[in-house]
């Protein structure tokens, strides 16, 4: 009898640990679901990787590829070399770390230099940004394409300032919404290497379906001790509201990388009037980047 007991004792405590189990289960999910606002992944393929003996040939200034070197390549047809460019990073570049550094007019006051720390993956859109140098309203930043969508509108998982911190660890904020406009020019979808070559194109051909280009080789160039190619493009610009996003804009295309480190617009033919900065320094491609970098948990939050 004592010995049925005993065994009926131990089913009763085992069944209670696996209730209670699951009842701790239940209460982190229906949390989660709370802090991310009833938000669904949206599915998507696995990240692209780069095998291992895919490395990013740099194409020195006489590669046997071409006759001419790359300063005459540029000064030919500077659209032609940069589409070149566009496309030698689509075929080698999976992904990348950066220090990032920013200054811009928004909303007609010039903010401060702020400088980040960046994690970069192409396939899915993945950005990761840590503010370093003059946080705004925020601390850290995670945005993945089409993993927190609600009502057909992308999200980002924003850390807070240290304050606001105290009460919630993230806070979920559209990337389109009125706070993401209020901070910066543009949005962390438009981010990166490519996005910004991409868009120089795309409004150098918009201009010259126009005939309205101005988009030219200038010269040599250095950001953070290393060698550039130099290009320059202006438009009909005529203010924010308008067709051109800038007057002037001068891009600083790494000689070695091929992709832009430094890109500068102003609103005027004499550039005294700086409408953005932004610089790509210590930029390290293809470093297989794990998808834990570009999760909640991996952030720590």
């Amino acid at each position: 009898m004592i010995h049925r007991y005993i065994v009926k004792r131990r089913v009763r405590i085992i069944v209670g640990l696996v209730l209670a189990v699951g009842l701790v289960a239940q209460c982190y999910r229906a949390l989660s679901a709370r802090m991310d606002g009833g938000f669904e992944a949206v599915p998507r393929a696995a990240a692209a990787r780069p095998a291992h003996n895919q490395a990013f040939a740099a194409l020195s200034p006489r590669d046997t590829t071409f006759a001419l070197s790359l300063e005459e390549l540029a000064a030919r047809d500077p659209v032609a070399f940069l589409e070149m460019a566009l496309d030698r990073y689509d075929r080698s570049v999976r992904d990348y770390t950066c220090t990032f550094t920013k200054q811009e007019i928004v909303s007609g006051r010039l903010t401060q230099k702020q400088v980040m720390e960046v994690h970069y993956r192409e396939n899915p859109y993945s950005v990761r940004m840590k503010w370093v140098q003059n946080p705004d309203k925020c601390s850290r930043v995670l945005y993945v394409a089409d993993r927190w969508v609600k009502n057909g509108e992308q999200f980002a998982v924003v850390e807070p300032g240290a304050i606001a911190k105290l009460f919630v660890p993230y806070v979920m904020r559209p990337i389109h919404g009125e706070d993401a406009h209020k901070s910066s020019r543009r949005t962390i979808d438009q981010f990166g290497l490519r996005n910004s070559m991409a868009l120089t194109l795309k409004y150098c051909k918009q201009a010259r379906q126009q005939n309205v280009l101005d988009f030219t080789y200038k010269g040599n160039g250095k950001v953070a001790d290393r060698e550039t190619l130099v290009f320059e493009r202006h438009l009909p610009f005529n203010g924010d509201e308008g067709l051109w996003p800038d007057r002037v804009l001068v891009v600083h295309l790494d000689k070695e990388l091929l992709v832009p480190t430094l890109c500068t617009a102003y609103a005027d033919d004499a550039k005294t009037k700086l409408l953005g900065e932004y610089q790509v320094t210590d930029i390290k491609l293809n470093q297989n980047l794990p998808e834990s970098i570009f999760t909640k948990e991996g952030m720590g939050l």
